[in-house]
């Protein structure tokens, strides 16, 4: 029995330093306690978040605009240099064209001129009424007359009322 009694009352002893050692550490533990700040609500950790962050973020959106504006501006000038680019090859395209035409056509002109009558008038009432009117116009008057009194009655008049209302205009 002696042994047992020896061992209950090693068992009573370290209980005691147990609770001497628990209860010494519980003013530190709660002088501790006391020294954390208090921790703010979910809610409020939250919005305490959002106003931290605020400014950052409207300057980050605010520098991510710029920069977008600034792409677009960039992709815009190079966009109207193209089209400006392209006007001008055109322009220059539309001139020589022009020129051309009116050589062609001063060309054609001369040839009808010095044509037969009978030949032109057939070729000229097979063409469409623009190109045949402009032709005429262009022809010497009596030229132009006797080509017409070689046509066809209802195409001849077509063609005179055609170069009439083009020389009004």
């Amino acid at each position: 029995m002696r042994f047992h009694h020896r061992t209950t009352r090693l068992r009573a002893i370290r209980a005691l330093l147990a609770t001497g050692l628990l209860l010494a550490a519980a003013p530190t533990a709660l002088a501790v306690d006391a020294a954390r700040p208090e921790t703010p609500a979910p809610a409020d950790e939250v919005k305490l978040y959002c106003e931290t962050i605020r400014q950052g973020a409207v300057d980050a959106r605010a520098a991510w605009q710029a920069r977008a504006l600034q792409e677009m501006e960039a992709r815009l000038e190079r966009r109207f240099a193209e089209l400006t680019a392209q006007k001008r090859e055109f322009e220059a395209w539309l001139a020589r064209r022009e020129e051309f035409l009116k050589k062609a056509e001063d060309s054609v002109v001369g040839i009808y001129s010095r044509m037969n009558t009978e030949s032109a008038a057939a070729q000229l009432a097979a063409m469409d009424r623009d190109t045949a009117s402009a032709i005429i116009a262009k022809l010497p008057p009596r030229q132009a007359g006797a080509i017409l009194n070689e046509m066809e009655p209802g195409r001849a008049a077509m063609l005179a009322r055609t170069v009439a209302g083009s020389a009004r205009k």
